[in-house]
């Protein structure tokens, strides 16, 4: 069989064995893709567990109705989805049909695609050298476990050699696509390939450096693409799509393997944008735009996203964002008829740190923001990242206001008491309160002390005066020099 590619299979006596290449590509156990590729490729990664691939690849036309493989394809595809186009043929060959194979996978179904086709078997010598070689017909078990070797005279079952075969006994051990064409005109061209997959998806997270002189972040968006589609994408476009359009797309292993194809005058890639638009951010400029009811963003620069790899890219550059500080303790609500506990007991209340900011330009943003998680770090004396807190951006429209709460704080907390209850006349009860107000920190700041109130009641006696927010809801905000304390005294009227 000189003269042949040979798929050359070791140790198959027991269920396991491995794979090693005689001049056929799809025999490795293992393929690396170099990054610098030939392939043109642009993904559109949607958060929802699917992606449209789109990609340009180098091809020699055959004439008349040949078939064509395509190797490097997802093991996840969508066979139905499959487009292709001809963006530099004048006469575009025409697709008679396609084939997706998922291939062999394991053991087990490499011996099925072998049975009862003509093989080698090949045992070692003691010098190492290659040793008495049967031919004969490969007979597998149903469940693939185990075979035998049949020759004109004898039955090998289980022979502990080595399987010889030819690599076009279709026994593809990676995924493969193939489609017959009927070609009118010859030559080098580009063939484009477009299909739906499942194993992709993104999710934004967010990360925000605090200044601790200024009130502003240095706020970056990046996206965590995580790729099990079997396949690697070097160089690749990326667009990300936030939002969960309407969709049917299976698992090519819920399948048969088998589809018909189509031709398309463009990849489905290549998005339509309305209400687009490109903004500078830090050293980025971001191109978004919406796709009907979706938005999509376009990540600055291309970047390899490895199989069984989560990828993290830069979606935002470094933007200096003006923030506002908010310290702010939320008392226990009080009542007419409720009870607080012991009037002479103080609650000690830490404060709780939020952050706030406009999603505009003035803000050196202004554009839709995808949902994810913030994470927010300040420096110690030493200038080592600290984190500060963690919280998440819904997805935010522009001019939108963001209010991240970000940690409870040590040294800024309050204790109060009702100090008094007392019946004013026959319909009206006055609770008295006291808020020992306390800021520990080596800077001024202004301290917000909400309380929720329920019934039908008014302020009176307030020590400084309150600002009414809803009607269960009433507000001071307090400025607090640094280690300093205050104290804040108001009575409520409950009506009965």
């Amino acid at each position: 069989m000189s003269g042949q590619k040979k798929l050359v299979i070791f140790g198959l006596a027991a269920t396991a064995f491995g794979l090693v290449n005689s001049g056929c590509g799809r025999a490795l156990a293992q393929q690396s893709i170099p990054l610098e590729s030939d392939r043109n490729i642009a993904l559109t990664v949607y958060k929802e567990d699917f992606a449209m691939v789109s990609e340009k690849r180098p091809i020699d036309l055959p004439d008349g109705h040949r078939r064509v493989s395509i190797d490097d394809v997802s093991k996840q595809l969508d066979p139905e989805s499959i487009l292709f186009d001809w963006p530099q043929s004048s006469q575009k060959p025409r697709v008679v049909a396609t084939t997706y194979d998922l291939g062999v996978g394991n053991g087990a179904n490499l011996l099925r695609r072998l049975n009862g086709k003509q093989v080698d078997m090949m045992w070692p010598s003691n010098d190492g050298k290659p040793g008495e070689t049967v031919t004969g017909r490969l007979e597998a078990a149903d469940q693939g476990d185990s075979f035998a070797l049949r020759t004109n005279d004898k039955l090998y079952v289980n022979p502990g050699g080595t399987i010889v075969a030819s690599s076009s006994s279709a026994a593809s051990t990676l995924p493969q696509l193939s489609v017959e064409l009927d070609c009118n005109s010859v030559g080098k061209t580009q063939l484009g390939l477009s299909y739906l997959t499942r194993g992709m998806s993104w999710s934004a997270d967010y990360v925000a450096k605090l200044d601790p002189t200024l009130d502003q972040v240095e706020f970056e968006c990046w996206a965590t693409i995580k790729n099990t589609t079997g396949l690697t994408f070097p160089s690749a476009k990326l667009t990300l799509m936030a939002g969960s359009p309407n969709r049917s797309v299976q698992s090519a292993q819920d399948r048969a393997g088998f589809s018909g194809g189509g031709e398309a005058q463009a990849p489905m890639a290549t998005l339509s944008m309305d209400r687009s638009g490109a903004l500078e951010m830090g050293r980025h400029r971001v191109a978004y735009g919406a796709v009907g009811d979706i938005y999509a963003y376009k990540v600055p620069s291309t970047a390899t996203i490895g199989q069984d790899q989560m990828n993290r890219v830069s979606v935002l550059g470094t933007c200096e964002v003006p923030i506002k500080r908010d310290y702010a303790v939320r008392l226990s609500p009080i009542s007419y008829w409720g009870y607080e506990g012991d009037y002479e007991s103080q609650n000690h209340i830490p404060a709780t740190l939020s952050i706030s900011f406009v999603n505009d330009k003035d803000s050196h943003l202004g554009i839709p923001l995808p949902a994810g998680d913030v994470k927010v770090y300040d420096a110690d004396s030493d200038g080592n990242a600290i984190l500060t807190g963690a919280a998440t951006i819904r997805d935010t429209t522009k001019n939108e206001h963001v209010n991240l709460t970000l940690s409870n704080v040590f040294d800024v907390y309050c204790e109060y008491k009702i100090v008094r209850s007392e019946r004013i006349d026959k319909h009206t009860v006055r609770k008295t309160v006291q808020a020992t107000l306390h800021n520990e920190k080596r800077k001024s700041i202004d301290l917000r002390l909400v309380q929720s109130i329920y019934g039908s009641w008014k302020p009176v006696k307030e020590s400084s005066p309150s600002k009414k927010l809803d009607s269960n809801d009433i507000q001071w905000i307090i400025p607090m020099e640094s280690s300093s304390e205050k104290k804040l005294i108001y009575s409520i009227d409950f009506r009965i």
